[in-house]
């Protein structure tokens, strides 16, 4: 297929606004959810240089955005020891959670947005959020700034990008789709690395605020290069002019086994991000030095690449919900022992195999849902696992926070690691569910029979 440079979103930011807004004004009217295209979508070509710099494009917005998410752990302990150090540890928390949370809320608007052709628009909004919200935390010195720009429109930034990077892989991937999803998720850890080691060597000298300016000029070329390679393989998008239809929950969100998967990962949820988001004050408490504490986060981002890679690889042959349980099964093992580790050594150790779980459960989670519907409704589809996804977000680090406050890190330890074994145990119950004599299966060995078009594993 011939590629033109017109079919990227940099050839012409204003012709690309005005087009669309103009599109939605005087074209003919469809309804939203109506998908119509001038011509059929051909078959994902499950390879090729088109596809894979499109991978390279969301592999760096993932490290644009969802790396700084996942680096909270430097800021987290930053904060406590110095610009917010007269606030508890469960608000500074409440920062991260919010962030994390608004990296998901939305995407049910947005992920439906994508559905619609608005991938172009999603991806400058976004970029240009990301890095006027990095600048902004760099001159904040109060809470309520902190709260604002890093947790608010640092996570609403996220939604914005997260849409068009979930959505434009199944357009490209079938047989390879679970291979590719681990690759582009690999931008998260890659990210985390980047800004935690960053942060290390270039806060002693240049202070938090020429850091947090570099960041946002590293945001700002990775944004860039995701612009100029992302490529919607649609060759027009349906015109949104009834809203009521948005939002019908059809096809697979009407099966029961849908909503039991979606129970599964808003329960792991609850749990799974307490290690990763106060790492480096149980390390403190056990006699790590602070110094060391970003390098920390770094090593476990490192870890979690080997588990996106290896349960990624490994799922398209036995499928992505048995290895999601696997890997689950092993985060809920690591964050029950996190705590109770006494030595610098093995808690080290115990903090790489947690990430290298956490990371097989991140690559794959969303797999499932983008194979149960066409191509045309995966935005949607996702964005809605995603927006119920944000509640648990939001309130499962706060609670571990305040358990760690008025308990101690070894139950709030105890709290996430159950959260995750409910999971563990509702995602085996997902795999067989009987909902009106008829067997649903969420093992994606066998596609739902109104989309056998589309990958099996």
């Amino acid at each position: 297929m011939a590629r033109k440079f017109s079919d990227y979103p940099l050839h012409s930011i204003f012709s690309a606004l005005s087009s669309k807004f103009g599109d939605s004004l005087d074209g003919p009217t469809h309804e939203a959810g109506d998908v119509v295209w001038d011509g059929s979508i051909s078959p994902p070509p499950d390879g090729g240089s088109e596809a894979w710099l499109v991978v390279a494009g969301v592999t760096a917005l993932n490290m644009a955005s969802g790396g700084f998410i996942v680096s909270w752990g430097i800021f987290q302990t930053f904060y406590e020891n110095h610009v917010l150090s007269s606030h508890s540890t469960s608000d500074i928390a409440w920062i991260g959670s919010i962030q994390y949370a608004l990296g998901s809320l939305p995407c049910l608007l947005t992920g439906r947005l994508f559905d619609l052709g608005y991938s172009r628009l999603l991806i400058y909004i976004g970029s240009f959020m990301l890095v006027t919200s990095t600048f902004m935390t760099a001159i904040s010195n109060t809470y309520s700034a902190f709260l604002f720009y890093q947790g608010v429109v640092f996570g609403l930034a996220a939604s914005i990008t997260y849409a068009p990077t979930l959505g434009v892989i199944p357009q490209w991937f079938k047989e390879k789709q679970s291979l590719a999803y681990a690759i582009t998720s690999m931008g998260n850890p890659l990210g985390g690395i980047l800004y935690s080691v960053m942060f290390a060597k270039m806060q002693p000298h240049l202070g938090f605020r020429g850091t947090m300016v570099t960041f946002s000029v590293v945001c700002f070329v990775l944004c860039l290069f995701a612009a100029a390679t992302l490529k919607d393989r649609r060759s027009q998008a349906p015109i949104m002019t009834k809203v009521p239809k948005m939002f019908d929950l059809q096809g697979a969100m009407s099966s029961p086994a849908f909503w039991v998967y979606v129970a599964a990962i808003f329960t792991a949820y609850l749990g799974l991000l307490t290690p990763l988001m106060y790492i480096t004050d149980q390390a403190n408490s056990i006699g790590f030095p602070t110094s060391l504490g970003p390098y920390l986060v770094a090593t476990v981002n490192t870890a979690t690449i080997a588990g996106r890679l290896f349960c990624g690889t490994l799922a398209v042959e036995f499928g992505p919900l048995n290895l999601m349980i696997i890997s689950t099964g092993c985060c809920m093992f690591f964050t029950y022992i996190w705590t109770f580790v006494p030595s610098i050594a093995g808690y080290a150790a115990v903090a790489c195999l947690y990430g290298a779980s956490m990371g097989g459960f991140f690559s794959l989670y969303c797999v499932p849902v983008a194979q149960m519907v066409p191509v045309d409704d995966v935005g949607r589809t996702i964005g809605l696992l995603l927006t119920l996804l944000s509640i648990a977000e939001m309130v499962g680090p706060p609670i571990s926070g305040a358990i760690a406050d008025h308990f101690s890190f070894h139950a709030a330890g105890l709290y996430a690691g159950t959260s995750i074994a409910v999971a563990v145990f509702i995602l085996a119950w997902s795999k067989n569910q009987i909902s009106n004599g008829t067997e649903v299966t969420l093992d994606m060995q066998h596609a739902p029979p109104s989309h056998r078009d589309h990958p099996e594993n």
